[in-house]
């Protein structure tokens, strides 16, 4: 998520500076901002976006982190990356938006596709899931919205389960652009 303020005191420039540099680095096309996704403006957080790179291998050169994925603190960041690239991949030619979801009682889903009235949560988890497991926040989004559908999308564990009415697949992130 970025924080301006925080960007700012770190860089020693000014909050406009920060966001005119954010701006720049948009209209080149290596990052793309995304918004969060909110129904209730006072329950949701909807201020700040989350930037996620349109290319990860520049992302990689540029801190300097080539090699081991497993090895780098950040690695659920960067898959979660990977899977943002995905999914707008596999929506490029439709009206669909991906947001974000977080609320002040700290519930966050990873991504929120939107396309007219259609909505649906995507979790990302980077890790060898073994069954199903449906997390706190999930679960509170398929509660307030009742999705048709909703994604987990692990590094190789594939299934789909159903709460209340909604579908939950689990798949892997291969299975992306493949999805119905």
């Amino acid at each position: 998520m970025i924080n301006y303020s925080e960007l700012s005191g770190t860089l020693g420039i000014s909050v406009q500076t920060v966001k005119d540099y954010l701006w720049f680095a948009e209209k080149t096309f290596i990052i793309h901002r995304t918004s969060p996704y909110f129904r209730n403006m006072r329950k949701e957080i909807t201020k700040s976006p989350v930037a996620y790179f349109q290319d990860l291998g520049l992302r990689n050169y540029v801190m300097g982190l080539f090699g081991n994925l497993n090895a780098r603190r950040n690695a659920g960041f960067v898959f979660q990356n990977l899977v943002w690239s995905l999914l707008r991949e596999r929506h490029v030619f439709s009206p669909a938006e991906i947001h974000f979801w977080r609320t002040t009682d700290k519930a966050e889903v990873d991504f929120v596709v939107t396309s007219g009235p259609l909505v649906t949560p995507v979790e990302v988890k980077y890790r060898d899931m073994r069954r199903p497991e449906i997390g706190r926040s999930l679960r509170s989004f398929i509660k307030r919205y009742r999705p048709e559908k909703a994604w987990i999308i692990n590094l190789s564990f594939r299934e789909e389960v159903k709460l209340n009415s909604t579908h939950i697949l689990f798949m892997p992130f291969w299975d992306i652009k493949k999805t119905e």
